[in-house]
This record gives structure tokens, sequence and C-alpha cells, in this order.
């Protein structure tokens, strides 16, 4: 066993899907990255308890996934306990399930391990997924805020369940659907073919507008990126009455896309994607 840390201090990244939004509830595979915004818990005299994040809550970004991730290291390390990132993953994987009803655990997947993952849930009990190296030339992206939505991930994926309850057959073609849009961009990604990064994102985020988890604001914003010639997406759970969350975005001259963001007084801002998973940043 490890000798108890008085003081320590973890964090744990955001994240964001590339591809697979709600489809990966239901047993479709999911690309997901780490990004460059962390939040971090410290623990002082193994009580007081202090939290810093700069991941945006209830955005897409995984604020709930990254504090389930990070709370359940810290409660590790602080009993004594071997540094176990599967351990860490599945206690985290709890605190999900508490908060969300029914996710699909790649939120505190990747936010554990970090990097580029490929994830699938087969079932309850397993779980599968894959580091992957990106290319050199994978496009550049960029993300711009429709605004934090009313609803919680909870409620948006409690909504879906019904659609999917209601209308199995349409959504689950929604879902395979999803899926080969998924799979050809793990090959974009890795650089395997040089497919279209607007028509793929183009046609994944209309799949996800047939799910009803996109505000018609949102949508509006992105027709208007399309029609300039770039494409966007919604990132996670989405939003039905007004923002939808941050909404990944590329166009092949961003230029293009940063001034539409000020004409349109939107916050539009770049991200490190890859980046590692928990880690201990200090301990005493």
């Amino acid at each position: 066993m490890n000798k108890k840390a008085k003081n320590l201090k973890v964090s744990a990244p955001g994240k964001i899907i590339l591809s697979g939004e709600y489809a990966v509830v239901y047993g479709h595979p999911a690309l997901l990255t780490a990004v460059s915004r962390r939040l971090s818990i410290t623990s002082e005299g193994g009580k007081k308890r202090l939290i810093d994040s700069n991941i945006p809550i209830g955005c897409g970004m995984g604020s709930s996934a990254a504090y389930a991730v990070a709370i359940s290291a810290l409660k590790l390390k602080l009993g004594g306990g071997q540094w176990d990132l599967e351990k860490i993953n599945k206690e985290a994987y709890k605190i999900e399930k508490r908060r969300h009803g029914n996710p699909s655990g790649g939120d505190n997947t990747i936010s554990t391990y970090g990097g580029f993952l490929w994830y699938r849930k087969e079932a309850e009990s397993l779980k599968i997924f894959s580091k992957i190296s990106p290319s050199k030339n994978f496009p550049k992206i960029f993300f711009i805020d429709t605004g934090k939505p009313d609803e919680s991930t909870k409620e948006m994926v409690s909504m879906v369940g019904k659609y999917y309850k209601n209308h199995r057959k349409k959504i689950e073609r929604i879902f395979v659907n999803i899926e080969g849009i998924t799979r050809a961009f793990l090959k974009l990604l890795t650089g395997e073919e040089n497919a279209s990064s607007v028509e793929l994102l183009k046609e994944n985020e209309k799949l996800l507008e047939k799910l009803d988890v996109v505000s018609l604001f949102t949508q509006f914003i992105i027709r208007k990126i399309e029609k300039m010639g770039g494409a966007a997406k919604i990132l996670g759970a989405g939003g039905k009455k007004l923002g939808s969350g941050i909404i990944l975005c590329y166009h092949s001259n961003p230029d293009k896309l940063l001034k539409f963001a000020e004409k349109e007084n939107l916050d539009m801002f770049n991200l490190k994607l890859g980046e590692k998973g928990v880690r201990v940043d200090g301990t005493s």
C-alpha cells in the first residue's frame, strides 16, 4: 500500500465526441478525444476539497465525467491505494450512472485514459475501447458556444430513450447511419482515407437533428456555417429550447469562421486534442 497523502491534487480532462453521440448509448461505437480543459480537485489535510475547472458545465464537454473521474482518483489515493486506471474508471462510471441514468460510459473512459479512443458499450458488463493514433494531417477543428442548454443531459438522454422505445426501428436506422459516419471519421482521423470533413459533419448533424436534440437557434447557426462552405455539429447531449452547448466546426479557411463568430457575437475557441487522462498534479 502507498503512504497516504495529506495534501493531494488530481485532475481529469474534458472531452469531445468526434462522432457517435446518442448511438453510443445503444451499442454503437463512438470516437472520443480528451481536450485541453481540465477539472482539478485538491484535498487539504484529507478533508477540505477545493474544485477548480475550466470545462464549461452542461455544454457537451464532459464536465460531470471529469468530476467523477477526478473524485474517484482522489479517493483512491487518499485511501492509500495503488494507482489503477481501471478501478478509477469503474468508480467514475457508477457516479455517472447516478447522475445521468443511462450513460454509455464513454465520457468517463476518455477522461480516465485520455488521448483518442474508439469506444463501444457492448453490454452493461462489457465496454470495449482502443487507443487511436491520429494522422498529422487530421483537419484543424474549432468550437463555438451556442449557449448552455436549458435541459440537463439526463433529461435529453431520457427523451431520446423514449423515442427509441416508441419508434425503435426508425431510431435504430438513425443510429446505424451514425455508426457509418463514425467509421468513416475513424479512417479520416487515422489517415487511412481522405474523406470530406465537411460532408461527414453535415451528414452527422442532420442525423442528430432527426433525433430532435438540436434547437432551432443552433440549427440556424449551423446552416449559416454550411452556407459559407463549412460544417458543424453538436458535441454532446444538445438542447431543444435555445442553446445546444458547444458545437464542433470546420472550415478550410478558419478566418471565415472567426469573422462569422464575431459578427454573430458568438464565442469561438480552439482546443488541443488527445490530451492526457486523469493524473496526480501534486502531493505532500
